[in-house]
């Protein structure tokens, strides 16, 4: 989780300002936590709370719907979303907003099943699209097979056999190619495990997210909550990080990292 929300943060600066090299500030004037976090803190809280989903992720959403980035321009989240909150309807999104915020789930259950089981049914509230639940398993997968402490090449050559999706190319081999504004689960997901699986510390693997550019705090976000699972996440980043978020989101990650244990 917490993994997962300083790839946002750190991301978040370089969204609408890319880079393409791996040497850059980890934060910035205009760090800050964005719709990622926002939504993962959602998907803790029904974790924690088991209060409804729905009810849970409607909460944080309206919470934050107000609060625009770059100075006013953005808004905080995607036009899907937005409406979800006012109709409940879900939207059929194939979107990695629906991967982003999984990863308390990864996190907490200690069965696969189950935590597929949740997985599904927190992604088919807004994303019920059959490719959405394809990466979020696929993503899901990752974590477990991390905590079984499979070989980083092995996990890919078992994910791109199992999803049908290339993950044989390195970060250095994607990053020249990678030059849009992906936000489709094909073409962020993949790409983001790799990140995470590729790196050599924590900070490596948001340092390889950010580094193709696109959507660059949604990469970060969930290459972070893949590295979190290989690596220990450096002290001053952690309260760095810290610093960026709302009084509720802290207690949030404290509460949730003390029922992990």
């Amino acid at each position: 989780m917490l993994g997962a929300i300083i790839g946002d943060v750190v991301g978040s600066s370089y969204e609408f300002h890319n880079v393409k090299i791996k040497d850059f500030k980890l934060f910035t004037e205009n760090s800050c936590f964005t719709d990622d976090t926002i939504l993962t803190c959602a998907t803790a809280e029904w974790l924690l709370t088991k209060q409804p989903a729905e009810v849970i992720l409607k909460k944080w959403g309206n919470k934050y719907k107000n609060r625009y980035y770059e100075n006013g321009q953005i808004p905080p989240f995607g036009k899907g979303f937005s409406n979800w909150l006012e109709t409940g309807v879900p939207y059929g999104a194939k979107t990695n907003g629906c991967v982003m915020r999984i990863s308390p789930i990864g996190l907490m259950e200690k069965d696969l099943n189950i935590a597929l089981k949740k997985a599904h049914y927190f992604t088919n509230l807004t994303h019920n699209h059959p490719e959405s639940l394809k990466y979020v398993s696929m993503y899901i997968e990752t974590m477990f097979l991390l905590k079984k402490n499979v070989h980083p090449n092995q996990i890919k050559k078992y994910l791109s056999s199992k999803y049908e999706c290339d993950l044989s190319k390195s970060i250095d081999d994607i990053r020249p190619s990678y030059n849009k504004f992906y936000v489709s689960c094909k073409n962020s997901v993949p790409q983001a495990i790799v990140a995470g699986l590729d790196a050599t510390s924590y900070e490596d693997a948001i340092r390889n997210a950010i580094s193709l550019g696109g959507d660059s705090d949604t990469l970060a976000c969930m290459a972070g909550g893949i590295a979190e699972l290989r690596f220990p996440i450096p002290q001053k980043l952690q309260k760095k990080t810290l610093t960026y978020l709302d009084p509720a989101m802290r207690k949030l990650i404290f509460d949730f990292y003390q029922k992990k244990r």
